[in-house]
């Protein structure tokens, strides 16, 4: 199916503020464009629309340690994680892809090499560079949850000096030889950032992983502009305000916007999150669930308040946010 669609100029992963950027980038004026869009609302698990960590909880009801696979396509995979203190993982480096590890509750302390050592809570993001050592284990006084995100077949090397790791069951461990030179952080990344460190000086904004497949943005704001939470109320709701309720959602309608390459999704970080997803429905996450919008779906994503909220996006790539023309919703996202 063609759709006439406007391609932003400026939008970048959804409702950052980015405004400035788009000149950076080369991007012009906005102008319509047509695209081959393929049906919307298709989920292929363990994708799914709404991933709720009390679910997991309940699932792994018991169990201190426990992995799950949230997030899995041809461009990503995010693995949702619970370790109880002292649980640790040996020195090991990712010789191709950065690894970004989202802290949802308790604590947890990094080592990665060039770098002081990392005190991670509730809010953290942890950006690990590609062939950089790194270890972690869970502190604190009770357990630890987290999300493990990185690209498609990301591969784990471990030091020839320490004890070689298990063999998996369709392969064996064998010593290899190379040059490693871990790279350098670059701006906007960092080896850890912290929403609600951040938040004590204002509202957060920008990108916080830019590495090779692998982009991870926190969209933070108010559902209602006039918040008492909000330091900039009455200046307008800005970017990613809630979605409108003035008429039923309807789902098989167009709206919002959509991305013809990678998904995009999100980790709600703090407060409420809407996501409206073609084909398939309206649904609210609360702090520590997962949102999925598949390629090609049309979607639109607010904020439930009370009080702030926060997601984080990620995706593949920068994102170009190309909007719906046929007159459906295509306000903040």
């Amino acid at each position: 199916m063609k759709a006439n669609i406007w391609l932003a100029a400026c939008a970048v992963l959804a409702c950052s503020v980015f405004g400035s950027l788009s000149a950076q980038q080369g991007r012009g004026p906005a102008g319509t464009f047509w695209v081959a869009k393929t049906k919307g609302g298709v989920y292929v698990p363990p994708n799914r629309p709404l991933t709720k960590l009390s679910d997991l909880k309940a699932k792994h009801a018991g169990q201190a340690t426990w992995t799950e696979l949230v997030v899995k396509d041809p461009d990503m995979q995010a693995e949702y994680n619970s370790a109880a203190p002292g649980a640790k993982i040996s020195r090991r480096f990712h010789p191709d892809t950065a690894n970004t590890l989202v802290v949802i509750e308790g604590e947890m302390r990094f080592n990665i090499e060039g770098q002081e050592p990392i005190v991670a809570t509730r809010g953290s993001i942890v950006n690990v560079l590609k062939g950089t050592f790194f270890t972690y284990e869970v502190t604190g006084t009770k357990s630890a949850l987290w999300v493990d995100i990185n690209p498609a077949n990301f591969k784990t090397l471990y030091p020839a000096d320490d004890p070689p790791p298990t063999a998996p069951p369709d392969g064996q461990i064998v010593k290899v030889s190379f040059a490693r030179t871990p790279p350098a952080y670059v701006s906007p990344n960092m080896p850890h950032w912290n929403l609600f460190e951040a938040a004590k000086a204002g509202p957060p904004g920008g990108a916080r992983v830019v590495q090779d497949h692998l982009f991870v943005n926190p969209i933070y704001g108010f559902a209602d502009p006039n918040d008492p939470l909000n330091p900039n109320r009455g200046r307008g709701g800005g970017r990613g305000a809630a979605t409108s309720d003035a008429a039923p959602f309807n789902p098989n309608s167009t709206f919002g916007h959509m991305h013809p390459g990678p998904a995009e999704w999100w980790i709600v970080q703090s407060g409420q999150i809407s996501g409206r997803f073609e084909n398939t429905g309206e649904f609210v996450g609360s702090e520590g669930d997962i949102l999925y919008a598949p390629p090609m779906m049309w979607h639109q994503m607010g904020f439930k308040g009370p009080g702030p909220s926060c997601r984080l996006a990620f995706g593949a790539y920068n994102f170009i946010n190309m909007n719906n023309t046929a007159g459906g919703a295509a306000g903040p996202q």
